[in-house]
């Protein structure tokens, strides 16, 4: 444990105590002296909880780049599924489709996804656009055979 750690658990427990007294001392009737007090704890409060930059650990970046990439193919992954009539009743409309599309990819550009991936993600948008064409022509033809 850093000396840092240990002054701000020092700190966050004088804090604990001193809101403690100031309540007591409200709850006598010693008005000046529980706002002192609750002055103290707020002050040791707010020194436990200021936030201090820590220099970046090159290790870490590289296992959390790991799990971001992961998270952002599995979600590209949903994103497909959900669109591909998986559990749905009414298929999706092509603006659906390009809504979740556009979502998506703003989605990617900040995550840590190659190019070759987003073009297999492309073509899976892509397949799914298809057949909803497809499901769209059917159900017109189908109308205009009626009339």
């Amino acid at each position: 444990m850093t000396l840092d750690r240990l002054l701000r658990w020092v700190f966050f427990c004088g804090g604990i105590i001193t809101a403690i007294f100031a309540g007591y001392m409200f709850y006598i009737d010693n008005i000046a002296g529980g706002a002192a007090w609750l002055a103290v704890a707020v002050g040791f409060l707010s020194f436990s909880t200021r936030i201090k930059q820590e220099a970046p650990e090159q290790e870490s970046t590289s296992q959390d780049d790991s799990d971001l990439h992961d998270m952002a193919v599995l979600i590209a992954d949903i994103a497909v599924m959900s669109l591909q009539n998986i559990g749905r009743t009414v298929p999706p409309n092509t603006r659906e489709i390009e809504d979740m599309e556009e979502k998506l990819k703003k989605f990617l550009d900040v995550m840590p996804v190659s190019e070759s991936e987003r073009a297999d993600i492309a073509e899976k948008f892509e397949a799914v656009r298809e057949k909803a064409r497809r499901n769209a022509t059917g159900r017109a033809i189908l109308r205009s055979s009626r009339l």
